[in-house]
């Protein structure tokens, strides 16, 4: 089966990873069927930002279904009549110094928060793809967004067990240099409890500050949701997203990500130009088959490797 691959990667300038709506809600599209498989998007085109006297313009909006649209950059902080600019003080939704997209590389340590899911793929062959030098994954089996949001989650410590909350996870893989001190961060967004878009900017903005907190020498943090569903449907039709205990089953689960989760992140993101950007936006070719929650087959774990790869391999 011929697989392509298309990048969400839409860089949206502005402020800070993949849910599902609950099952019956009017945005949840029908389930589809087969067996995992690879990503495939196309970019869409996104609004341009800007406004005078020091407020940031928005993001572009995403393309529909399967078009990711690219942010509108930020207006730089400007005078307005008669006015002065100032250089030190951010525009409303801006970063200071009227800085409108982080730096784009290369890194030398770009350092992936992940989850269970960013495990599979990653072992399927990821970093015999790029240059693993530069590549390290701190993952926890239960790396959702209502845990990462806590500074004090034992997630963050950088040792124990990374299938037992109550602990940390060790670095898998460590960069060759810098290991301790990234430039750069990948953070996989996931909740399946968290179900409208307030939800998710809240707990995004607090995980933002935590990887700011925890990894002060990173140039730039991008946020990444799951490998989706085919044409980002639905592959699991018991999922139930909303239930306070879907983080904990998969068969709550699913590989959908509802338009507030897009949302959430595209605000979230253009609200800080300097440092935010959206990664690569990824997609199975087919369903797991029975479904199990948002995991892949080994085949679907081994495209999303090579996907990824190449993203990264063109933007090192």
């Amino acid at each position: 089966m011929s697989r392509s691959f298309a990048l969400r990667g839409a860089f949206v300038a502005g402020l800070l990873l993949a849910g599902c709506s609950d099952s019956n809600s009017p945005n949840q599209p029908a389930p589809v069927a087969g067996s995992a498989g690879q990503a495939q998007t196309t970019a869409g085109t996104g609004g341009s930002g800007g406004s005078a006297a020091g407020t940031s313009g928005t993001g572009g909006d995403a393309g529909s279904g399967l078009t990711s649209g690219s942010g509108g950059s930020a207006g730089s902080v400007t005078a307005g009549t008669g006015g002065e600019a100032t250089g030190g003080t951010a525009g409303s939704g801006g970063s200071a110094g009227g800085a409108t997209e982080p730096p784009s590389g290369p890194f030398t340590c770009s350092h992936y928060i992940g989850a269970y899911l960013t495990m599979e793929w990653w072992n399927a062959g990821f970093e015999d793809q790029v240059d693993d030098s530069k590549w390290q994954l701190k993952w926890h089996h239960h790396g959702h967004v209502t845990e990462w949001n806590d500074p004090n989650s034992p997630f963050w410590a950088d040792e124990g067990d990374p299938n037992n909350d109550e602990q940390g996870s060790p670095i898998q893989s460590p960069c060759a240099q810098n290991s301790a001190t990234p430039d750069r961060v990948v953070f996989l967004a996931i909740d399946w409890v968290l179900d409208t878009e307030e939800e998710w900017i809240t707990g995004l903005n607090d995980c933002v500050v935590n990887i700011k907190a925890k990894y002060p020498s990173a140039q730039r943090i991008e946020i990444v949701t799951l490998t989706r569903c085919p044409d980002n449907g639905m592959c699991n039709e018991n999922a139930a997203y909303g239930d306070p205990g879907a983080n904990d089953s998969a068969a709550l689960q699913d590989c959908y990500v509802p338009p507030y989760v897009d949302s959430a992140i595209q605000k979230v993101v253009a609200a800080d130009p300097g440092i935010l950007a959206i990664g690569p936006e990824l997609e199975m070719a087919e369903c797991r088959v029975p479904p199990d929650g948002a995991h892949m087959t080994g085949e679907g774990n081994a495209q999303a490797a090579t996907d990824y790869a190449t993203y990264y391999n063109a933007h090192p």
